[in-house]
């Protein structure tokens, strides 16, 4: 990771979003803020791309298995436009208040902790800035409970770490907050890459209805990556591999699933996105 970067999570209502520093400007990591707030990533991804080429970045860091990962970034000047871009009409109408509030006040947020290390009201006095900073405090370690990721795991303690510092209280010890996952192995990175690849070529694979899971069907998959020259052995070793995998998570294997792509029940491996 380049020195000059540095990962910010910024706890948002009930909500994590990532900043990332990089040559003193921050930085927003763009994957996670849309699946927040209930929307398709690849269709955003294309859209974030399209309208904002000349602005978006692709920033590395360290994941969970060790790997390096590419983010989709947009300047933090450059949020409100992508949100004001999203018509709240034109979405389903349980998604409309999470994408107001965010239009709303999430800019401003990230912005407060990029240049003052959290968010608070600026006409608050002393008693409600300490009011406002226990909230913090909890919600930080509420967030260490349900985050099993290592790395983010790490940076949230530290955002804890400061707030009970500022408040003069102890600072609770990581693992008492929830645990991380255990590693992902290695085997499996082969197995994401070729999707990936697949994703690359536009190339539809996954069967899920839902727009938070991965079903694939192993026979399928391995004929068209013949066809793309990318094959691959859906061996033994790969197989128990992931049963193992935690990011994305496997939930089922060989399950009759109701193919989002022909309509036809079909027996997939299914994966729950991280």
């Amino acid at each position: 990771m380049n020195a000059a970067q540095q990962l910010i999570p910024v706890p948002f209502y009930e909500d994590t979003v990532l900043l990332v520093g990089r040559d003193n400007e921050p930085y927003v990591a763009m994957k996670p803020l849309v699946v927040n707030i209930g929307l398709d990533w690849h269709s955003q991804r294309t859209k974030i791309n399209d309208r904002f080429h000349a602005s978006v970045v692709e920033i590395t860091s360290v994941a969970e298995d060790g790997k390096l990962r590419g983010m989709t970034c947009l300047p933090l000047r450059k949020l409100p436009a992508w949100l004001y871009s999203i018509s709240p009409n034109k979405v389903k109408p349980e998604l409309r208040e999470k994408i107001t509030r965010y239009q709303n006040e999430c800019d401003d947020a990230l912005w407060d902790y990029w240049t003052k290390g959290c968010a608070v009201n600026p006409g608050a006095q002393p008693a409600s800035t300490r009011i406002s900073n226990h909230r913090l405090r909890l919600s930080l370690a509420k967030e260490l409970y349900r985050t099993r990721d290592r790395e983010l795991r790490l940076l949230i303690h530290q955002q804890l770490a400061d707030v009970s510092n500022a408040l003069g209280l102890p600072v609770p010890d990581l693992d008492s907050l929830g645990h991380a996952s255990p590693k992902t192995p290695h085997e499996v990175q082969p197995f994401w890459q070729a999707l990936a690849y697949l994703d690359g070529k536009d190339i539809t694979y996954n069967h899920a209805r839902s727009q938070n899971l991965i079903a694939v069907n192993f026979p399928e998959l391995a004929r068209m990556l013949i066809e793309v020259g990318h094959p691959m052995r859906f061996d033994s070793t790969l197989r128990q591999a992931l049963r193992q995998s935690t990011s994305p998570r496997c939930l089922h294997k060989n399950r009759a699933v109701h193919s989002g792509i022909t309509g036809k029940t079909i027996k997939c491996w299914v994966f729950e996105r991280s």
